[in-house]
């Protein structure tokens, strides 16, 4: 899975999910894609894409 989609998935779970700690998003896309990223690295894409969440 390249950066590129997991930016897309990560994106479209944040906004199917609004307010979810990034931790949780992270584990939602694991679930989905069998992809491992850390809440940090999910908190990080998210501010980049204009979707931050505390």
């Amino acid at each position: 899975m390249d950066p590129a989609e997991v930016q897309q998935r990560l994106k479209r779970l944040a906004q199917a999910h609004p307010g979810e700690h990034p931790y949780t998003l992270a584990l939602r896309l694991q679930a989905e894609t069998g992809k491992i990223i850390t809440g940090q690295l999910a908190k990080q894409i998210l501010q980049r894409l204009g979707q931050g969440q505390t």
